[in-house]
């Protein structure tokens, strides 16, 4: 058996690296299958928290006791509070989820050129080899 080349090298690690890289392409693709679930989800959370707060309001607001109005304040502070984290996280780890989306995709794209270029050189040398 001939030893292998620089070329021959280079292209295995440029074609192993894309295979990891279709890999990853997956499994963000699946996590994007995952956060759909998770904003229907989230979406049902968030309106029902909606519903509460304002029926939480409207009865401390008829039951005129000052303890249990300042109670339900403080908990309707809170349960906004929280919806606005979870806006907002939901928010870095779509730009995250997209972010690494394009990264790979750039990233098999370069990959796809720079085998498409070892392989023109290995048939350059191939055919040089031949007609010499």
């Amino acid at each position: 058996m001939k030893p292998t080349t620089l070329i021959d090298d280079a292209m295995s690690l440029t074609m192993g690296t894309t295979g990891v890289l279709f890999e990853l392409g997956c499994h963000v693709e699946i996590d994007y299958q995952i956060d759909a679930l998770d904003d229907a989800r989230r979406e049902e959370y968030i309106r029902t928290t909606k519903d509460a707060i304002e029926r939480l309001e409207k009865f401390a607001e008829q039951f005129q006791d000052k303890t249990f109005y300042n109670w339900v304040k403080r908990y309707t502070k809170f349960l906004k509070a929280d919806l606005e984290k979870q806006l907002y996280y939901e928010e870095l780890s779509d730009k995250l989820r997209d972010k690494l989306s394009g990264s790979i995709s750039n990233s098999k794209e370069k990959l796809r050129n720079e085998n498409y270029n070892y392989e023109q050189l290995l048939f350059q040398k191939s055919f040089n080899r031949s007609a010499g």
